[in-house]
């Protein structure tokens, strides 16, 4: 608990003073003179605060800041008057008093600058006590300058890393008891004493050493070196893998190296396993999806050739067979173009482009799926019209683009839903908005849109290969992409096209 002397010639004042700060829980002294205080203090009573008024008979409570101030007490003095003048706020500033308050004193404004006086005196003392810390390891260390692992052990030895010091010529001077165990040395001397080269494999010292050389050569205190995956080898020549840090100093006017080296072995080996159980999980799934898609198509055109090739098949069941093939094999080149398109995740400076007509482009797929039958249940709300959208892409990639927003859209609808196809020239640049009255997407599915085999559908309806080829198709040709999407009320692509250059 902190303990708060007063210093007033007035009991009332007294009084109050440890009224207000009593029921805050402080522990409150009183004491009706400066140099009865100051008796106090050298009588070795510890206090946290000392709250003085300034005009008392006898000391002044600025002889008694100017008393701690000379003593160089961590003790903060907040000086409070009836008569506030330049004189005495001068003075209390020279004397380093913590706080200078007027009467009549306000509650909330006393207990704010006790508040924060009693943080300062705790962050000082806290400092203090480091500081005196700080000497006594650095004595400690001035006087034991022989025996640097001595002086280290209480802290070095409990660590797990080795922690490995050497001198300018390189000659390990001190190691923890970790360095022993890691590098496998059964006497201390059998490390202490020799060239640091012993730690390095034959193949591998002279690039490790160029780079230990590095930090040799700048000034001590301003340099430090991460090296990581390192090969190292122990006293019996096996070798593994560590992590290392390096730190310069100096003491005693010499240049001392020290080096942290962490054992990264099995940490390499459990990410290894861990990335490889991830991939065959991965491609576990990818396989199953992408399967799944292709036997679903395989079984339909089986199914119904078999049932078209039998003798009494007539000819309703024969032009069925033939529709159901082609939009099987049409699902199937779909699956195919998105695989392909996967390799091509860089924009390729040798892609064809040319001028196209949006209108146009637009036609020319939804007849393929038209022909196909892939969105036979779907209505598609779009005004046929003349105007001439101009656009630079290969049409390849715009009609890959087109399906699979379209084949999106149509699932979301389960197929028996209304899709709206909007175009407009705006600014000199093309503007294509496809809008579907789905089941809408949620903020985590829009986040997660774009990564290459997410899906929502189940398992053999979709290879959430999709949107990951679109992704790549607006980046490959600087399309700008915006989607609204929520919940249950559909979802908005809307792409906007670069401007397309008269040249």
């Amino acid at each position: 608990m902190d303990k708060i002397l007063i210093i007033d010639d007035e009991e009332d004042i007294r009084i109050a003073l440890k009224r207000v700060l009593s029921r805050e829980g402080y522990q409150i002294e009183l004491s009706e003179s400066a140099t009865d205080a100051i008796k106090r203090i050298e009588a070795n009573e510890t206090f946290s605060l000392v709250i003085s008024d300034i005009l008392m008979s006898g000391m002044s409570g600025i002889d008694f800041t100017k008393f701690i101030a000379e003593k160089n007490i961590n003790l903060p003095v907040i000086l409070i008057t009836g008569n506030p003048n330049l004189s005495s706020a001068e003075a209390a500033i020279r004397y380093h008093a913590y706080e200078y308050i007027s009467k009549p004193v306000d509650r909330t404004q006393l207990l704010s600058v006790v508040k924060r006086a009693l943080e300062v005196k705790n962050q000082k003392d806290s400092d203090l006590e480091k500081l005196m810390l700080s000497e006594k390891l650095e004595r400690a260390l001035r006087t034991q300058n022989l025996d640097l692992n001595r002086q280290n052990a209480a802290i070095l030895n409990a660590t797990s890393d080795a922690v490995i010091t050497i001198n300018h010529k390189l000659v390990i001077v001190s190691a923890n008891k970790s360095s022993f165990e890691m590098f496998r040395f059964h006497s201390p001397l059998d490390l202490i004493g020799q060239n640091v080269r012993l730690l390095f494999t034959e193949n591998k010292m002279q690039k490790y050493m160029n780079q230990v050389s590095s930090v040799l050569s700048q000034e001590p205190n301003k340099s430090t070196l991460q090296l990581s995956d390192v090969t190292l080898q122990r006293s019996d020549s096996s070798t593994f893998l560590a992590d290392i840090a390096i730190c310069s100093y100096s003491l005693d006017g010499d240049s001392y190296y020290t080096g942290v080296i962490r054992d990264v072995t099995q940490k390499k080996m459990m990410v290894e396993q861990l990335i490889h159980s991830e991939r065959r999980a991965f491609l576990s799934v990818v396989a199953a999806s992408i399967g799944h898609e292709i036997n679903n198509s395989l079984t339909a055109i089986q199914g119904f050739v078999e049932m078209a090739s039998r003798e009494n098949a007539d000819l309703m069941l024969k032009d069925r067979a033939l529709k159901v093939t082609l939009n099987q094999t049409e699902k199937l080149r779909a699956l195919t173009s998105n695989l392909l398109q996967l390799g091509k995740s860089v924009k390729s400076n040798h892609e064809k482009t040319e001028i196209l007509n949006l209108n146009s482009e637009i036609t020319t797929v939804l007849q393929v799926f038209k022909e196909t039958a892939k969105l036979k249940y779907c209505q598609i709300q779009r005004s046929e019209s003349e105007q001439i959208i101009p656009f630079r892409m290969n049409s390849d990639q715009f009609a890959l683009l087109l399906s699979n927003i379209l084949l999106n859209a149509a699932d979301a609808t389960n197929n028996i839903g209304t899709i709206e196809i909007k175009t407009y020239l705006q600014s000199k640049k093309a503007h294509l908005i496809i809008t579907d009255d789905g089941e809408g997407m949620s903020q985590e599915t829009l986040e997660k849109i774009y990564e290459p085999y997410f899906t929502t559908k189940e398992l053999g309806k979709g290879t959430g290969l999709g949107m990951f080829v679109v992704k790549q198709i607006v980046d490959n040709f600087d399309i700008k992409l915006e989607i609204d999407s929520n919940p249950g009320k559909g979802s908005k692509f809307h792409f906007i096209f670069p401007e397309v250059s008269e040249t």
